[in-house]
């Protein structure tokens, strides 16, 4: 079962902060470097400061904003983002998803070890290395 499925609905914000809940604002950003003209999307996400990048992606997933697999990778503690908005990695020609903060800093972390707070901006990068 996909981690969207099996979360879908639990521990989820059903409606947009105001303000004065203590929740965070977080943008995230899809883009196709490989083939810019691909439409980007742009969503505000709400989540509790300090919620993972994970667990962010499932807030959106669960906001309608986006669709995403992963895979857990227990050596590394964190999930492995291979497919967003139905583009998935791909070996042979070289593309996979980074994923980097709004100044275009990569993280050296899995999704799971990366916290957000208020204001942050996560982009995830489809790109060919």
């Amino acid at each position: 079962m996909s981690g969207q499925k099996k979360y879908r609905g639990v521990a989820f914000l059903t409606k947009a902060g105001d303000g004065t809940d203590g929740l965070a604002t977080v943008t995230l950003k899809v883009e196709n470097a490989v083939n810019p003209s691909c439409p980007s999307t742009v969503a505000e996400v709400m989540v509790p400061p300090g919620t993972s990048v994970y667990n962010m992606l499932l807030q959106a997933f669960y906001n309608g904003d986006i669709t995403f697999q992963a895979s857990w990778y227990g050596q590394f503690w964190s999930h492995f983002i291979y497919s967003i908005n139905g583009l998935e990695e791909d070996d042979k020609q070289g593309t996979y998803w980074s994923f980097e903060d709004g100044q275009g800093s990569a993280f050296d972390r899995g999704v799971d070890l990366i916290s957000v707070y208020n204001g942050d901006t996560i982009v995830f990068r489809y790109v060919k290395y």
